[in-house]
């Protein structure tokens, strides 16, 4: 199992740092859990970027989960995203 929690200026190229930081992971995860937590106001345009890329990079097979949340506290322009890979190998 592998984590991984981060807060992302949505001026950053989340999909990049999440192929850099975790390409083995997606590519042999069974699972992947992802939860994001935006702000009352945010667009779901990136949230929908960032699972494109992630359905787009994982295996076939892995079964993906992923859910949303609204966080108050969240610095404005930003994102909270969660992710969990399961069945390793």
């Amino acid at each position: 199992v592998a984590g991984y929690v981060k807060v992302f200026s949505l001026d950053d190229n989340i999909a990049l740092d999440v192929q850099n930081e975790f390409s083995n992971e997606l590519k042999s995860a069974k699972g992947v859990w992802i939860e994001f937590e935006i702000l009352p106001n945010s667009s779901l345009f990136i949230v929908n970027d960032i699972m494109g890329f992630i359905n787009d990079n994982c295996d076939e097979n892995c079964e993906v989960i992923f859910g949303t949340a609204i966080n108050e506290n969240l610095v404005e322009n930003s994102i909270k995203c969660k992710i969990l890979f399961t069945g390793l190998v």
